[in-house]
């Protein structure tokens, strides 16, 4: 297929011990919880640094890295602007499914030390893989500092749809540690969206079987719903909070 690389041994080590932690249970903010994330963003500072149309433009940026990934209108930009408790710091993008660029944000705290990068990756649509695909493949192949890549899809969809498919190929085959986030869940009843969840990390793992977590974040922007757990998490992969005690 037109993406398939070489895989990071390096990369491909660390997500499967990931992997196993969530696998055996141990996955749980033994010491990071959610009231740390509401404290942490509670006095955080959040900025946009630049757009990426090539490596050469982010390549000086070496905090540890979280990337928003997902089809166009699945509400990326709103449920980054909510995990960053921003009102309009992400703009949705004029032409959406059409643009190539990486936007990079920081993120830091007066509560904690460190500092993460939060990229807003372009949204894949109809065009996607002809005009971003090239590009795309060398930020998720070669970027060392990348934790995590949070895939929304929209929990009223019900489903991968066919550009979800082929960017769980890619994680897949550049070992790249993936959770999917189900979107604009407060359009649902809580039975199905337990179904729906269940359901689409099923199909998920079954294409990305070492690369995706088995759990989904389900999120609501609108409402706040489960915020502050894909807050957590963030700051978790990313070591700002500790994991054990």
């Amino acid at each position: 297929m037109w993406w398939q690389s070489a895989i990071s041994s390096a990369a491909m080590q660390a997500m499967r011990s990931d992997l196993s932690l969530w696998k055996y249970g141990r996955h749980i903010h033994s010491a990071a919880s959610n009231g740390d994330a509401i404290t942490y963003f509670g006095q955080r500072d959040a900025k946009f640094l630049l757009s990426a149309v090539t490596s050469k433009h982010y390549s000086h940026l070496t905090d540890p890295e979280i990337t928003f990934a997902g089809r166009s209108n699945v509400g990326k930009s709103s449920l980054i602007n909510a995990v960053l408790r921003s009102s309009s710091l992400v703009k949705t993008s004029k032409k959406p499914g059409h643009t190539s660029a990486l936007n990079f944000f920081s993120l830091s705290s007066r509560a904690y030390p460190g500092s993460i990068t939060v990229v807003d990756m372009p949204g894949y649509g109809f065009r996607s893989h002809q005009e971003w695909g090239k590009f795309i493949m060398e930020y998720l192949s070669t970027r060392k500092e990348l934790q995590r890549v949070f895939m929304l899809v929209e929990a009223k969809v019900g489903e991968l749809k066919s550009t979800d498919e082929s960017f769980l190929d890619l994680v897949e085959q550049y070992g790249v540690s993936t959770q999917i986030v189900l979107t604009k869940t407060d359009k649902l009843k809580r039975a199905d969206l337990e179904k729906i969840s269940s359901s689409i990390i099923d199909a998920a793992t079954e294409i990305a079987p070492t690369a995706v977590l088995p759990q989904a974040i389900c999120c609501s922007s609108r409402a706040k719903t489960n915020i502050d757990q894909l807050q957590t998490e963030i700051l978790r992969v990313c070591r700002i909070l500790p994991t054990s005690k």
